[in-house]
């Protein structure tokens, strides 16, 4: 086992920091935990094993018992992983798919293969190997009838291969995937009680004067009102909405458009309004049309309509974690909407 030491876990991720999932992990929360012993590697524990999957949580209990041993705390499990520096991945603050194996098929290698997957405290295959069931109950705003695991593989790495990451599972459920990392000495309480707050995903909002003016200072270059290179006409918001793509997560989307002599240059602006100033998340041009935003089949999208030279047209726009991805322009044809050939997009 490996001993970790007493100290500070900043819990979850800070709103500023990408990738994030609002409405389960907490806010980079100062915790205090006690030092505690952790195994080195996935049960069996033995380098070069294939760790054993399968378990209920109650039979991964068990094995942790046999051994004198006990299931960890989620947040044990989180503080293992970020280290002394709470780090986003074990091994730094950037994601590399290559250091953990997030990049390959073989996600139950045997223990020890990733020679570099290690945290600062020497704990090896958090990620790239299998998830780990813990003692917590999945404490984001539900029953309480799940239970959180931690660590495994997935195919956004950059996301499911951070520290804070976490997936709820049925506490009966064999996972194929799932297995055990044990813990010892005396539990640390801290756990994740999150409150889960959600909304309608979509609604208009009134521009108001002072957000108009906060929003317009975040367009594009030469589009800004704060912009000193451009002697034309600002981009000037008339319409704002409120997107609330998944719990705990609210933006503003401000649409409108900068007067131009031959066409004007339209566009939304999606913006996470803080405590700390607005952040910019995307530009999303509409090109001559000012945009009219809609509700789009999931929560996590809206859809952007605009028109450019060849008639209307609109376009997904996707929260993905905290950043904004756009989607390829889809037109009216035959009653419904079409993507058409790169060469007419």
């Amino acid at each position: 086992m490996v001993w970790v030491p007493a100290g500070a876990l900043l819990a979850g991720t800070p709103p500023g920091r990408l990738p994030r999932i609002a409405d389960q992990e907490l806010p980079g929360d100062k915790m205090e935990l006690r030092g505690f012993f952790i195994d080195r590697f996935n049960y069996p524990g033995e380098p070069g094993a294939i760790p054993e999957t399968g378990l209920t949580q109650a039979a991964a209990r068990a094995a942790c018992d046999k051994q004198g041993k006990r299931l960890c705390t989620e947040l044990e499990w989180e503080r293992a992983c970020k280290g002394p520096d709470n780090l986003t991945y074990e091994y730094g603050d950037t994601f590399d798919g290559a250091t953990c194996g997030m990049d390959s098929a073989d996600a139950l290698a045997p223990n020890g293969l990733n020679t570099r997957c290690e945290s600062k405290w020497g704990v090896r295959d958090l990620h790239g190997s299998a998830w780990t069931w813990t003692s917590s109950a999945w404490g984001r705003g539900t029953d309480g009838t799940k239970v959180s695991v931690r660590g495994g593989f997935g195919k956004n790495g950059a996301l499911v291969g951070r520290c804070a990451h976490a997936r709820a599972l049925s506490p009966t459920e064999r996972d194929a995937a799932v297995g055990v990392r044990c813990c010892a000495g005396e539990v640390n309480s801290a756990e994740v009680a999150l409150e889960v707050t959600r909304k309608t995903e979509l609604t208009w909002k009134a521009a108001s004067a002072a957000v108009a003016l906060q929003l317009e200072a975040l367009a594009p270059d030469g589009l800004s009102n704060q912009s000193k290179s451009s002697k034309l006409p600002p981009f000037h918001v008339e319409r704002t909405w409120v997107w609330r793509p998944i719990g705990n997560e609210e933006l503003t989307i401000g649409g409108g458009c900068a007067k131009r002599a031959s066409a004007d240059v339209c566009g939304i602006l999606v913006v996470r309004m803080s405590d700390t100033g607005p952040q910019r998340l995307a530009w999303v041009s509409s090109d001559e049309w000012i945009a009219t935003v809609a509700r789009h089949e999931s929560s996590r999208g809206v859809y952007v309509y605009g028109g450019d030279q060849l008639g209307a047209y609109r376009k997904a726009v996707m929260f993905d974690w905290g950043t904004i991805t756009e989607g390829r322009k889809e037109r009216k044809k035959n009653g419904g909407w079409v993507r058409p050939p790169d060469s007419l997009r």
